[in-house]
C-alpha cells in the first residue's frame, strides 16, 4: 500500500553496486524527483511503487552511481570539426599526409587545415610527423595537427611560418623544438613550446558555437553513463559563462565542476580566469550541484606521450643516456602558486607525470599547506604515472587525492611506459599500493586525449592489460584491483574529490538520484570483456537523459 507519493523511476531485479560504506550490492533502487528514496530488496522498493511509476527490470544487469570524470577537456569538443587522425582512421605517416592533401584539395589557399588525435607509436614509423612529410601534401596551406595527448603538436613549413617559427627561433623556457641535425625545427612541439606558440593562434570559438559545443558533449557523456565531470582547463570567461547559460535554461544533463586555467607557459596570465577569480576572492566550491568552481590547475613538467615527464634517472630508452624529461614551471613558481592558491581558499590540481615532476608537486602542496596546515583543501595530484618508494606515505599524510585516468595509461602500450621507463615500471601507476597507503584515488579520462568510457578504465584497473600493439603484456600486474574497488574509484571517489561526497557519488536514500545502467553485471563478466560493457541508461537528477537504442 503506498502511503507516499509514489517513485517517478524503480530499477528492480539487478545487481546494484551501492558504493556505501558497507559496499552493499542491492537488488531494487528507486527514485523521486531527484533524490534516492528506496535501496534495496522489493520489500524496501515496492511500497514506492504506484501506477504512474516507470519499472525497469535489469535483469541482472548491474547499475552503478552514476559515473564521476575528474579531468578532461570539454573546452577542445570544439575539434570534433577538425581532421581525424586517430588511429582509426591513420595507420601511418603516409596515411596522415594523403588525408591532409585530400583536405588541402578542397581548402581555400592560405586557410589553416586544423587536424587531431594522432599516436606516433600508432603509426608504422613510430614517430611524430616532421614538416617535410606535411610539405608535400599542403604546400599553400598551413596546417597544426594536436596530438592525442593534447600537450603537443605538430606543423608543415607554412604553418610554422604563420605562427611566427623560422629556422633561426630559439626555443623558450621549459619547451624544446624538435630540430633536424642543421638546427631547424622539424615541426613538433610540447609543452611550453605549445603555449608560447601555438595556443594564441587557435581558431576563436563564438558563444553560440561553445554552447552548441557543450550539448554536444553532455551527449557524449550520458552515452558513457558519465553524469558529473571536472573541466581540467578553463581559460576564459567566455567558456566559463557558457556553461551558466546552460544551467539558467534548465539544458544541462551534465553536473560540472570548472577548472579555472591561471597559468600560461610559465607566467601567471593576468587576463586568465583562474587569475581573475583568484584576485576577485572566489574560491572553490562557489555555484551549486551543477555548475561549481573546482580547483587551479597547473602544470608541473612535461608529458608522457612525447615523453617529456620529467623523471630522477634518464629515459630508458634515450640513445645518449642523459635525457631526464622537461619541466613547465620553475620550484619557485610553483611553490608561489600554491601557496596563494592555498591562501585563497583554492583546490590545487598539480599537473604531474614523472617520478620527478609528481615529488615536485608533492613539494609545492607542502610548502603551502605549511603556511595554513589547518586549511584542508583535498589539493590534487593529475596524471602523476609514475611514483617511486618515498612517494606514497608522503601523498597519503598530507591527504592529497590522486586523480587518475586509467585508460590512458593503458593506451600508452609498451612504446610510452616499459620502454622509457624500463625497471622503474614496477612504480608506474601503483593503484593498489596508493590505496593501501588510504590515499583517495579518483577516475576519469583526460578525454581527448583518450577514450571517456569508464568501462574502459576499469578494464585496465583490474586487468592492467596494456592496449595497442602490446601483446597483452601487463604494466605492474601487482597493482590490479578488484571491480568494486575500480568502481568506487570512478564514482565515490570522484564526488569525494569536490566535496560532495554528502549528495553524491553512492547509492544511498536522499542522495541525488544520478545513476548508471549497464549491458551486464559487471562482478560476473570475465575481467578480460570489462572493456566491452557499455551504457544502457544514465539517468541524472532523477530524469531518464540517455537510453541505448535497441539494436
Amino acid at each position: 500500500m503506498i502511503t507516499q507519493a509514489p517513485a517517478d523511476i524503480a530499477l528492480i531485479g539487478g545487481t546494484i553496486l551501492t558504493v556505501n560504506p558497507a559496499d552493499d550490492v542491492a537488488e531494487c533502487v528507486a527514485v523521486r524527483g531527484n533524490p534516492i528514496v528506496a535501496v534495496g530488496n522489493r520489500q524496501d522498493v515496492d511500497p514506492w511503487i504506484g501506477p504512474a511509476t516507470r519499472v525497469i527490470d535489469l535483469q541482472r544487469r548491474s547499475a552503478v552511481p552514476g559515473f564521476v570524470e575528474n579531468h578532461i577537456h570539454m573546452t577542445n569538443s570544439y575539434r570534433r570539426t577538425w581532421l581525424d587522425l586517430s588511429p582509426d582512421s591513420v595507420s601511418s605517416v603516409a596515411d596522415m599526409r594523403d588525408m591532409v592533401a585530400e583536405r588541402a584539395g578542397n581548402t581555400e589557399p592560405g586557410q589553416w587545415i586544423w587536424a587531431h588525435g594522432y599516436h606516433p607509436e600508432r603509426l608504422r614509423e613510430g614517430r611524430h610527423p616532421w614538416r617535410h612529410d606535411l610539405d608535400p601534401a599542403s604546400p599553400n596551406n598551413p596546417v597544426g595537427i594536436v596530438h592525442r595527448e593534447g600537450m603537443g603538436w605538430t606543423f608543415n613549413t607554412v604553418g610554422l611560418r604563420a605562427i611566427g617559427v623560422n629556422d633561426d627561433t630559439p626555443d623558450p623556457p621549459g619547451g624544446p623544438m624538435h630540430r633536424d641535425d642543421r638546427g631547424a625545427p622539424l615541426g613538433p612541439m610540447f609543452d611550453n613550446t605549445r603555449a608560447v606558440f601555438v595556443r594564441p593562434n587557435l581558431p576563436r570559438p563564438t558563444d553560440e558555437s561553445i554552447l552548441e559545443d557543450y550539448l554536444w558533449m553532455c551527449g557524449r557523456m550520458a552515452a558513457n553513463g558519465i553524469t558529473s565531470a571536472c573541466e581540467a582547463a578553463i581559460r576564459s570567461a567566455q567558456e566559463t559563462q557558457a556553461w551558466w547559460r546552460l544551467r539558467e535554461a534548465g539544458e544541462l544533463t551534465l553536473r560540472v565542476n570548472l577548472g579555472p586555467y591561471p597559468l600560461e607557459g610559465s607566467d601567471l596570465n593576468p587576463e586568465g580566469a583562474g587569475t581573475r577569480m583568484l584576485q576577485a576572492g572566489l574560491c572553490t566550491g562557489f555555484g551549486d550541484e551543477w555548475v561549481r568552481l573546482g580547483s587551479l590547475t597547473y602544470g608541473v613538467d612535461g608529458g608522457v606521450f612525447g615523453q617529456t615527464a620529467a623523471l630522477f634517472q634518464p629515459y630508458s630508452n634515450d640513445p645518449g643516456g642523459n635525457y631526464r624529461g622537461s619541466y613547465r614551471v620553475t620550484p619557485e613558481v610553483a611553490a608561489s602558486f600554491c601557496s596563494a592558491a592555498h591562501r585563497g581558499n583554492w583546490q590545487i590540481s598539480s599537473v604531474c607525470h614523472g617520478d620527478e615532476g609528481v615529488t615536485r608537486a608533492v613539494d609545492a602542496i607542502e610548502t603551502a599547506q605549511k603556511e595554513l596546515p589547518d586549511r584542508q583543501l583535498r589539493h590534487r595530484l593529475e596524471h602523476a604515472y609514475l611514483w617511486n618508494d618515498a612517494l606514497p606515505e608522503r601523498i597519503a599524510g598530507l591527504g592529497i587525492v590522486w586523480n587518475t585516468q586509467a585508460s590512458l595509461i593503458a593506451g600508452l602500450g609498451r612504446w610510452g611506459t616499459l620502454e622509457p621507463w624500463g625497471e622503474r615500471c614496477r612504480y608506474a601507476f601503483p593503484i593498489k599500493t596508493a590505496l593501501d597507503h588510504g590515499i583517495i584515488v579518483s577516475g576519469g579520462s583526460d578525454w581527448p586525449v583518450s577514450n571517456m568510457n569508464p568501462m574502459v578504465s576499469i578494464h585496465f584497473l583490474v586487468t592492467r592489460v596494456l592496449e595497442p600493439l602490446s601483446d597483452g603484456v601487463a604494466l605492474a600486474p601487482d597493482e590490479a584491483i578488484s571491480v568494486k574497488e575500480a568502481v568506487r574509484i570512478h564514482t565515490y571517489n570522484g564526488a569525494y574529490t569536490t566535496f560532495e561526497e554528502d549528495i553524491k557519488g553512492s547509492l544511498e536514500v536522499g542522495k541525488l538520484a544520478d545513476l548508471t545502467v549497464l549491458s551486464e553485471d559487471i562482478l560476473a563478466v570475465a575481467p578480460e570483456r570489462l572493456r566491452e560493457v557499455h551504457t544502457d541508461m544514465t539517468i541524472v537528477d532523477g530524469r531518464v537523459v540517455y537510453e541505448r537504442p535497441a539494436l
